[in-house]
């Protein structure tokens, strides 16, 4: 099955609990924190990281069309976008690389302000010098600004 319609299907899956309404109130972050993961709980755990594995691995050898393609298919799929994260810390040059590469899919979608917070995370990495430039190339105009800022 194609990349893209991997990950149409998972979004769908992860659509009603991505939709779900939340009720504020004081004890809003314990029920939260209560809550199972979206991926658990749409039992599609281990299909959506390897779905997202295989989009940051792709993502990193494609050409400019293709890895729009790969930001838009992101941003159609909001759900899966929300939901799935890499399957491993970013604790080498590698595997922080795919992780900046990841944030670069996102393009900072759908909230530039938590892109930033998570930007400023990845900023702290020792690996973030070592992989900034080429992640930046990959990126689009407004993510290669930010990952080149001095």
């Amino acid at each position: 099955m194609e990349l893209a319609e991997r990950i149409e299907r998972l979004d769908k899956k992860l659509r009603p609990i991505a939709d779900k309404p939340v009720a504020f109130g004081p004890d809003l972050i314990e029920r939260v924190k209560a809550l199972p993961k979206p991926l658990d709980e749409a039992d599609v755990r281990a299909e959506a990281e390897r779905a997202l594995t295989d989009a940051v691995d792709a993502y990193l050898v494609s050409d400019a069309e293709q890895r729009e393609q790969i930001r838009e298919l992101f941003r159609k799929n909001r759900a899966f976008a929300w939901a799935t994260r890499l399957p491993f810390a970013p604790d080498s040059a590698d595997c922080f690389r795919k992780h900046l590469a990841h944030f670069s899919i996102l393009d900072q979608y759908p909230d530039y302000r938590d892109a930033l917070l998570w930007f400023w995370d990845l900023k702290k990495s020792p690996y973030f010098e070592s992989v900034r430039d080429e992640i930046a190339a990959l990126s689009s105009e407004k993510t290669r600004k930010l990952i080149s800022e001095r």
